[in-house]
C-alpha cells in the first residue's frame, strides 16, 4: 500500500510562496526606486484595499486587530502544546519538529510581509503631504519659532474658556468623539484631495495599559485597516490621536506628517475641545523645539501658557511618569528601528520634524 503523494503539493506551495516573496520584493522595490509608482499606487490600489478590508472591520464593535493577536496567541501556545504531545509520544523527533517549525514560520513571514507591503509598506515611499499640499518646508531662524511658540499660545488661550471640562478642571472628551474626528478628516479632505474619501471610526483596544507601558497612544492596524487608540490616555490628547491614526489609514505614513494631518483636521473643527487637542499638540512640538533651539526664548513664551492648559499638560506630565521603565525605552528602540526600516531616516526624531510643517503654515499666514 502506498500513502498519498504529497510532494506535489509541497512543489506547488513552495512555488506560491516564493511567488508571493518575489512580488513583496518588487513591490518594495518599485516603490523606493520607481519615480511615482507609489503615489500611483496610493491614489489607486490602496483606496480600494481601504474601502476593502477597512470596511469589512469597521463592521466590528471592536479592534479586530487586537482580538487577531489574542487568536494568534492561542494558536501559538497550541501548537508548543501539540509539538511537545507528539514529541513525549515519539510521533516525531525534535529535530523534525523544528525543521517543520521553521518552514512554517517561514511561509508565515512571507505572509506578513506580503500583507505589510499591499496595505501600508508602498505607502512610505510616496510623495510626502508637504509636497503634495504645497506647503515648502524650509531652514527657520529662532525668532521665526518663538513666533510661532506665541501664535499658538494665543490660540490656546482663545479656545481653553469654550472648551467641555471634567469637575477636577481637567479637559472632557468631546461628545460622539469618534464620529466628530471621523467628520473632521472628512472636512478636510474637501480642501485637500488625497485626504478625500470615507473613513472608518476609530477603535479603543481593551489592553490600553499595555500601551501605556510602551508609550503609546495609538496604532494603526495595517492587516485590519483599522485606527485603534488608547482610551485611557489624557482626554486633551485624544482627538488628536485619533485624526492621527486615520490620517496613516489614507496612505500618510510619516508620523510628523500624520501629526500636521491631526493638527489640521482638529483645528478645522467647528468642536471646542477638537480645536483645543490640535493646537496642545502642536504647540508641544513647537515649544519642545524652541527649547532644544534657545531655552531663554523657552523660559519667556512658556510662562505665557494659560492657566486650562497648564493643568492639562500636569494631568499629562503625571499620567506618562507613572509608565516610566524598560518596556518603554525597549518599545521606543523597536519604533526607531521599525521607522529608520521604512526609509523614515531620523527614526523617532521624525516626530520632531512636524514643526517644519508648521512653520511654513505660519510664514503664509503672515505674508
Amino acid at each position: 500500500m502506498f500513502g498519498p503523494d504529497r510532494s506535489g503539493k509541497r512543489l506547488t506551495g513552495t512555488w506560491f510562496f516564493a511567488c508571493l516573496f518575489a512580488l513583496a520584493a518588487a513591490l518594495q522595490t518599485a516603490a523606493r526606486y520607481v519615480p511615482g509608482f507609489a503615489e500611483g499606487y496610493a491614489g489607486y490600489v490602496y483606496p480600494v484595499l481601504l474601502r476593502g478590508l477597512g470596511g469589512v472591520s469597521n463592521l466590528f464593535p471592536f479592534a479586530l486587530d487586537e482580538i487577531l493577536i489574542y487568536i494568534l496567541v492561542l494558536i501559538t501556545l497550541g501548537y508548543l502544546a501539540a509539538g511537545i504531545r507528539h514529541m513525549i509520544r515519539k510521533q516525531e523527533t525534535v529535530k523534525e519538529w523544528l525543521a517543520k517549525t521553521i518552514r512554517r514560520l517561514i511561509k508565515a513571514g512571507i505572509i506578513w510581509l506580503f500583507l505589510f507591503t499591499v496595505n501600508c509598506g508602498v505607502n512610505y515611499h510616496r510623495t510626502t503631504f508637504s509636497e503634495l499640499a504645497g506647503i515648502p518646508v524650509e531652514l527657520s531662524t529662532v525668532d521665526e519659532l518663538e513666533g510661532l511658540c506665541l501664535w499658538l499660545t494665543e490660540r490656546i488661550e482663545k479656545t481653553a474658556p469654550q472648551i467641555r471640562t471634567q469637575e477636577n478642571g481637567l479637559c472632557a472628551l468631546p461628545d460622539q468623539m469618534r464620529e466628530k474626528t471621523r467628520q473632521a478628516m472628512a472636512e478636510l479632505g474637501k480642501t485637500c484631495q488625497p485626504l478625500a474619501g470615507w473613513y472608518p471610526k476609530a477603535k479603543p483596544v481593551f489592553t490600553w495599559r499595555v500601551l501605556s507601558m510602551e508609550s503609546l497612544e495609538g496604532v494603526s492596524g495595517p492587516y485590519t485597516m483599522e485606527a485603534n487608540y488608547n482610551p485611557d490616555i489624557p482626554a486633551h490628547n485624544q482627538p488628536a490621536v485619533l485624526c492621527h491614526e486615520l490620517s496613516h489609514l489614507k496612505g500618510f505614513m510619516r508620523e510628523d506628517e500624520a501629526n500636521y494631518i491631526a493638527y489640521l483636521a482638529c483645528t478645522g473643527s467647528e468642536d471646542a475641545n477638537l480645536r483645543y487637542s490640535g493646537l496642545l499638540l502642536a504647540y508641544t512640538h513647537s515649544i519642545n523645539a524652541l527649547y532644544r533651539a534657545d531655552q531663554g526664548r523657552f523660559s519667556e513664551v512658556r510662562k505665557r501658557l494659560c492657566e486650562q492648559a497648564e493643568r492639562d499638560y500636569a494631568y499629562h506630565r503625571a499620567y506618562w511618569k507613572q509608565f516610566e521603565g524598560p518596556v518603554a525605552k525597549v518599545s521606543d528602540k523597536v519604533n526607531n528601528a521599525y521607522l529608520k526600516a521604512n526609509a523614515q531616516k531620523e527614526g523617532s526624531r521624525s516626530y520632531g520634524r512636524m514643526v517644519d510643517l508648521l512653520l511654513g503654515e505660519y510664514r503664509r499666514r503672515e505674508d
